[in-house]
Formats: structure tokens, C-alpha cells, sequence
């Protein structure tokens, strides 16, 4: 009985995994803004996903502008503006309300004045060409079902020679594996620099030449 008891939550977890995955294949299915904490945590087994590394592997420096896509709850978001300082900004995306009202939130608990919140898709994102240094997008790809026509988007807002981390961790929903991420990539003109990661999750850093 005890064993039984155990299992259940484990076979309702997978079901909702699964059911979760199969519907963001259709449609745009963000995770909500009340299950923020879900994407909170820095998870141990997916280092590569963690937002300090994911910082470092975009060698973020002071006075640079950046973009956090699909940032949630601003986990990543708020470190990047901390590594490019008041000098610099970070433009935080998301299609939800209640996600950027989490990251302005954090950001006014920190004093941190150089994050931008921008509401909207990023391929109907009006940004400067050439206007940025480096993008991160944190478990965000997957969760757009015509995946590959974000980065032609983010290839044009970047300036030459910008980075692009994509990092994904195989306890997303919407987990897309390195082949894909590569080939999305290459096909928009980037060029893989560094990927770093394990089984349960990567970093993959790109450049636009």
C-alpha cells in the first residue's frame, strides 16, 4: 500500500509532463505566472541550466545590453542586469503580465533600475536592429510550437559578433535536444561556440558572425 501510495504522484507527474508536452506542439503554452515557483528553482542535477552559468557562458560586461526571452519569473533576468551594471540594461520579454509584474518586483527589491520589461512574442518584438549584445533564452524555446522562426528575430536584434544562450533542462515539458536547438540555430546564420551541459540538462552558446 505504501509502495502504492508512492507511485501515484510519481504516474501523475509523468501524465501531466506528457499531456503538457503534446499541447505546446499546438499552441503557445507558457507556464503560468501562479506556478512561477516551478521554473525558480535552480535546479542541481541541471547545472548547466542554473542562471549563474548560464551568465557566465554569456560573458556578460558592464554597459552591455542584453535580452532575457520568455523570462519568467526573472530568475536569469535579474543576475544579467546585475553583470552588465547600471550602465548597461537588460530587456525582459515575456507574453505574460504576471510574469514581468514577478520581475519588477525582484528588481525593485534589489534597486536595480536597469530592467526594461517588454510584453510580447519576440518575433513581433520592435528592437532596434543591431541593438544588442546577447540574448538568453532559458527553457523558453520549446514552448512555441513554430520554434525556428525565433531565431531569424533574435539574429537581427543582435549586433555582430552577439552571443545567444539557449539552455534547456530535460525536466521542461517543453525540453527541445541539442540537435534541434543546433539546427534552428546554424539555419539562421549562427555559429555554435560552446556547449556545456549533462543528461538532464545544457547550455548551448552561439555568435552571430
Amino acid at each position: 500500500m505504501t509502495a502504492l501510495f508512492l507511485t501515484l504522484p510519481i504516474v501523475a507527474a509523468v501524465a501531466i509532463w506528457a499531456g503538457w508536452r503534446r499541447a505546446s506542439r499546438r499552441t503557445v503554452l507558457p507556464c503560468p505566472s501562479e506556478l512561477a515557483w516551478l521554473v525558480e528553482m535552480e535546479n542541481p542535477l541541471a547545472r548547466a541550466t542554473r542562471s549563474e552559468q548560464i551568465v557566465a557562458e554569456l560573458a556578460l560586461r558592464p554597459g552591455e545590453r542584453a535580452i532575457d526571452i520568455g523570462c519568467g519569473p526573472g530568475r536569469v533576468t535579474i543576475p544579467m542586469a546585475w553583470a552588465v551594471g547600471p550602465a548597461g540594461a537588460v530587456i525582459a520579454l515575456d507574453v505574460q503580465s504576471g510574469m514581468l509584474a514577478k520581475v519588477a518586483a525582484k528588481a525593485a527589491a534589489g534597486s536595480l533600475t536597469n530592467i526594461q520589461p517588454l510584453q510580447t512574442d519576440v518575433r513581433h518584438a520592435e528592437l532596434q536592429a543591431g541593438s544588442l549584445d546577447a540574448a538568453a533564452m532559458v527553457m523558453a524555446l520549446g514552448e512555441i510550437p513554430d520554434a525556428a522562426g525565433i531565431f531569424p528575430a533574435v539574429f537581427a536584434m543582435l549586433k555582430p559578433g552577439g552571443r545567444l544562450a539557449i539552455a534547456e533542462s530535460i525536466f521542461d515539458p517543453h525540453y527541445v535536444a541539442r540537435r534541434r536547438v543546433r539546427h534552428m540555430a546554424s539555419s539562421a546564420g549562427f555559429i555554435e561556440r560552446r556547449c556545456v551541459g549533462n543528461v538532464f540538462g545544457f547550455c548551448m552558446t552561439f555568435e552571430r558572425p
